[in-house]
């Protein structure tokens, strides 16, 4: 049957024959960015793969939807993709034959102040520099220095090894010891983030810009032990893209590469029971009453959807009941206001570049301010007084989005605590407010007759769309040291395998985490092949080749 399929779409009748039993090579579990990237690769490997997908549609978070009313779309979940240079999936699938197209501004985040001036991060490390330069000279010299240190940190040593299996800690120190640029690493990565960036610039505003968008998705910025992070976050802060189209059309191509292979999705299609047998996996039971036979099982949620919901506590080998239910959900989530209005944002100041910015962080003028802001936030807090966040006006790149001439989709995202004070049914509407109050403060023209439609997603409205969202964790799980490398989402589960035979695991929670980066699907796919006696027919990037090469090559 595999023979038969493979490179041949479904014939119509295939879906309304599906019989109530199957059996299969493998059944993956989710079908967002990890879940497609895992199918994709297997099924192109011969094997007989179905992806099974609760929603009524796959993609999980690259989703592009109609949030507002009829013709005008919003990307309500990922927005920024920040991997795009180093994603083995795209150049291996050449996704570009489907018409994946990405953008990639040179202007890239601009920060807005009250008193109307702005700093700016650029592709052009020029660029940037000129614009710290009106802050401090002292700040513009270090940033340019720092940057062909941090850059290489970035592009050289924690890109690749995203796409490369986790190493135990004292391993990945011995390989690190060896070369000047992995000592640096080492030596950021014991630091915190707020430590690295007030040693290295003496401007606050600079120092507020620079923790702003390398703890913006969730790094503690006083935790130590995460600094390895600030590097690339910030190199990727510079180097974002825009999926032409919206984020769902990169959806759209791995799902085509998976059908194309002869793998089967399954939307609208809840898994209920993971089953097993004398404690090695069986398949898969649907909750319309189908059964999917298949001796390895790929999950792509949550440690307490995949283990305890789908597998049974009672069912669980070991300690791993207990190192399930020590699991940290994120520290923030967002409450995002998407708006549709008369003509795009028109920021007040000086500098005409920010209108074109690929993202606007407003609403601080200081280090303490931001602080402040997520302090209270992961206290339950959020003061309407004091916050601020990031607004992209996405048809500026993407003219698709907006069916109706001259007019644009926009969104304000702000970090937000699941469980506020007060509850989201109270205080939702109230914060709609603000938060447009806010924005009208930098973007004059965002209020009046300008402004169409508003809709508000909280972070309850995130746990609904996406369930394995628990929280509102964007990526399932908090990013703290216990949480990271081979610990993610614990030590017996970071290479993709886990205790139970036949049972992997590849989402956002698995090593290297998520943010849509493709490394938890990439390395599941690998595994699973190995296991299976499969031969891979993909190679290692030249990225991933030269840092194992460099930095590797003696490890033990």
């Amino acid at each position: 049957m595999v023979k038969e399929l493979v490179g041949q779409p479904h014939p119509q009748s295939f879906f309304s024959e599906f019989p109530i039993e199957s059996e299969w090579d493998v059944v993956v579990i989710g079908a967002g960015p990890n879940g497609l990237i895992t199918a994709a690769y297997l099924a192109r490997a011969g094997l007989k793969v179905a992806l099974v997908e609760r929603r009524y549609e796959i993609g999980g978070g690259l989703a592009t939807e109609e949030v507002l009313f009829p013709g005008y779309y919003s990307n309500i979940h990922a927005l920024y993709h920040m991997m795009v240079d180093f994603m083995p999936v795209l150049a291996d699938f050449d996704l570009s034959k489907h018409g994946l197209v990405w953008i990639k501004p040179n202007l890239q985040t601009a920060m807005t102040f009250a008193d109307g001036r702005s700093l700016l991060l650029t592709r052009m490390l020029e660029d940037t520099v000129d614009s710290i330069h009106k802050f401090s000279t002292n700040d513009a010299k270090a940033f340019g220095e720092v940057m062909r240190t941090w850059r290489k940190v970035s592009r050289e040593i924690v890109a690749p090894a995203t796409y490369l299996p986790p190493m135990a800690p004292l391993d990945l120190i011995e390989a690190m010891e060896r070369t000047e640029l992995g000592r640096e690493m080492l030596d950021l990565g014991e630091r915190s983030p707020l430590d690295i960036i007030s040693d290295t610039f003496e401007d606050d505003r600079v120092r507020a810009l620079m923790l702003y968008v390398t703890c913006m998705w969730g790094l503690d910025p006083q935790e130590t032990g995460v600094g390895f992070f600030v590097p690339l976050l910030l190199d990727r802060a510079m180097n974002k893209c825009y999926c032409q189209g919206g984020s769902h059309k990169l959806a759209a191509s791995l799902a085509r590469e998976v059908v194309r292979a002869g793998g089967v999705i399954l939307d609208a299609s809840q898994v209920d029971n993971i089953t097993l047998h004398d404690g090695a996996v069986t398949g898969v039971e649907l909750w319309e009453g189908r059964t999917l036979n298949s001796k390895v099982v790929v999950s792509s949620l949550d440690p307490h959807s995949t283990f305890l919901d789908l597998v049974g506590a009672e069912n669980l080998p070991g300690d791993l009941k207990d190192e399930v239910s020590r699991w940290e959900w994120d520290k923030w989530s967002y409450a995002t206001l998407h708006v549709a209005s008369e003509g795009a944002p028109h920021y007040r100041g000086r500098d005409p570049w920010v209108d074109e910015s690929f993202m606007n962080i407003i609403g601080f003028d200081s280090t303490e301010q931001v602080l402040a802001h997520w302090q209270g936030v992961t206290s339950g807090r959020l003061d309407t007084e004091v916050f601020g966040g990031h607004a992209t006006c996405q048809t500026i790149f993407d003219p698709h989005l907006s069916r109706h001439p001259g007019r644009h989709v926009s969104l304000f995202q702000i970090h937000a605590p699941f469980d506020i004070e007060g509850g989201w049914e109270q205080r939702g509407p109230g914060l709609e407010d603000a938060m447009l109050a806010r924005w009208q403060q930098a973007a004059p023209n965002m209020a009046g007759d300008n402004i169409i439609r508003t809709a508000l997603e909280t972070p309850e409205d995130i746990e609904i769309r996406l369930p394995n969202m628990r929280r509102g964790s964007i990526k399932h799980g908090d990013y703290n040291p216990i949480q990271l490398g081979c610990f993610r989402p614990n030590q017996d589960c970071s290479g993709s395998a886990t205790p139970i035979d036949g049972l992997y695991v590849n989402g956002a929670s698995t090593y290297p985490g998520g943010l849509v980066i493709g490394g938890p699907g990439y390395l599941a796919a690998g595994r699973v092949a190995d296991d299976m006696g499969v031969e891979r027919w993909w190679k290692p990037t030249p990225a991933m080749e030269k840092y194992a090469k460099t930095y590797l090559a003696e490890a033990t």
